[in-house]
């Protein structure tokens, strides 16, 4: 991969201090390795003097050196150079994250649908749109994999700098333990219901069921991205099949899927509630995507690789929580589907599939309570590389810890909280896109308006030099000036700003686009008064 620089036009002839620059003003070209040789040998050379100097870190690191052996990966935060990325599969990304969101989350998301009173045509139409709209994102994000090397909590260096990008983190491994945590509440809420008794006890509670979902997804990713990938690519297919008979078993008419006599009105209030849910559960998955992508080779087809993930995510995320709305709203007058979709999502296959298919039924239910450990194992895998971004001392830590760390805090937090599945759900989700938005807009108006599309402004070489990294000011001031517009337009049950207070929930679509807007002026001005 080639680096432009500049010569006696940019200090230190590095492209990063001048992004506005174009490839006319490219006169002394010079090439990415000799760069990135010499600071892979200075990075080598301290993560070697840090190891050497702790007993503990010389210890995991023998053993990681041992696991990398029998596949458990140990590469981490690190760029990968230009011969480290050899994958050629750029469908088994897009496979991934299809296998990653079919599952009882996508489902139990679209049964909110009921809890905000919508009717099925508005809520299959808000699905459907805002889905199809959000799914761009993750998609083209993935395309920094493959062309930089980078983890994408690393690529957000190049926007809000080595600092900023902490806060970025921050944000993000917040998200990616809220989801396992969620996860692992509905997938313990299912194994529990088809130990269920007419009496309402079970002898399998969702505590155990909790701790079965979370170690089955702890030993994949623990493994690292070879396993993670073979797993995510059959896993899909069984809990697909449950889907379908699911449907099949669930039929249509008064007690089954079915237009309820007696559902709401929409109103624009509740519809801005649904797309703000849907738009946080998709748009979050843009700030890792290319955390299982940059193992590409860096001449994969960026239109194939990026229809590949659009595919993967529109088809996961989308028909799936639209069953789950379906259903929800079906309830509206079926009082047996209605108190079921009141315990838990796991009920209500419990119900449909126990109670017509008997104990086959319940195999299957079992299978849908464990669809949520291709999401939960893909999320962790993440979790550890953010967590290294995030506090870059840590670093030196193997990746293979962080799985182990992220469990153990998920666990208990899960267990706690499984009670107020769905509150905490509708509050979660809606949440995630309000950061998502301010992420996402930032990265997206650096990369395309800033740099103009050009993958070779990034000097991937200083992924780890905060003085040449740009500082951050204008994505911090973007996404902080923000906030003003995106406070009022928020809409949830602990708060409800003036905007949506009359239209809805508008933080996601104002947070956008204030976001992309504010960066461009302010990073042009970084970059006049700062050179980087």
């Amino acid at each position: 991969m080639t680096v432009a620089t500049f010569g006696s036009n940019a200090p230190d002839g590095d492209l990063e201090r001048h992004p506005e620059l174009g490839h006319k003003n490219n006169t002394t070209p010079t090439t990415a390795p000799a760069v990135q040789r010499h600071e892979d040998d200075r990075a080598s050379s301290v993560y070697k003097a840090s190891v050497s100097s702790d007993p503990i870190l010389r210890r995991l690191d023998r053993l990681s050196a041992k696991l990398n052996r029998i596949w458990v990966e140990s590469i981490g935060i690190r760029p990968l150079t230009v011969a480290e990325r050899t994958g050629e599969s750029w469908w088994s990304v897009g496979l991934l994250w299809f296998s990653a969101n079919v599952n009882v989350l996508s489902f139990s998301t679209g049964t909110l649908a009921s809890l905000l009173e919508l009717d099925m045509r508005s809520a299959m139409l808000t699905i459907f749109f805002v889905g199809a709209f959000c799914c761009l994102f993750p998609a083209y994000f993935s395309l920094f994999g493959p062309r930089l090397g980078t983890r994408q909590m690393v690529h957000c260096r190049f926007s809000f700098g080595y600092f900023g990008a902490s806060i970025i983190c921050l944000l993000n491994g917040a998200t990616m333990l809220g989801y396992c945590i969620l996860n692992s509440i509905v997938g313990g809420q299912t194994l529990a219901a088809v130990s269920s008794k007419s009496n309402g006890t079970s002898t399998l509670t969702p505590d155990v069921g909790i701790v079965i979902a979370a170690l089955i997804s702890l030993v994949v990713s623990f493994s690292g991205i070879r396993v993670l990938h073979y797993f995510e690519r059959f896993f899909w297919l069984p809990v697909l099949i449950c889907f379908l008979v699911l449907i099949g078993e669930a039929g249509t008419g008064p007690q089954g899927l079915h237009v309820a006599s007696n559902q709401p009105e929409p109103t624009s209030r509740a519809v801005l509630g649904l797309a703000a849910i849907v738009a946080g559960f998709v748009i979050s998955w843009s700030a890792l995507v290319s955390d299982v992508s940059h193992y590409l080779r860096p001449d994969v087809s960026p239109h194939k690789l990026f229809w590949s993930v659009y595919c993967g995510f529109f088809f996961s995320c989308v028909p799936f929580i639209m069953i789950g709305a379906a259903f929800a709203c079906s309830s509206y007058d079926n009082p047996e589907w209605a108190d079921a979709l009141s315990v838990s999502s796991g009920q209500l296959f419990q119900l449909i599939l126990a109670g017509k298919l008997g104990n086959f039924g319940k195999f299957l239910v079992v299978l849908l309570a464990l669809s949520v450990s291709g999401n939960i194992s893909a999320t962790i895998y993440s979790f550890g590389l953010t967590f290294q971004t995030m506090i870059p001392r840590l670093s030196m830590v193997p990746r293979f810890v962080w799985p182990l760390f992220a469990i153990a805090i998920v666990l208990p937090l899960a267990i706690v909280g499984h009670e107020k599945f769905y509150e905490t759900l509708t509050d979660f989700t809606a949440v995630l896109g309000y950061w998502s938005s301010l992420y996402v807009g930032v990265v997206f108006a650096d990369h395309v308006v800033i740099r103009k599309r050009r993958y070779e402004s990034y000097n991937t070489a200083i992924w780890d030099n905060w003085s040449k990294l740009p500082l951050g000011l204008a994505a911090i001031g973007a996404s902080a000036i923000s906030l003003a517009v995106v406070v009022p337009s928020i809409d949830q049950v602990w708060f409800t700003g003036p905007i949506a207070a009359r239209a809805g929930d508008l933080g996601f679509e104002t947070g956008l686009v204030a976001s992309f807007l504010l960066y461009i002026p302010l990073r042009l001005l970084e970059v006049h008064f700062f050179s980087r």
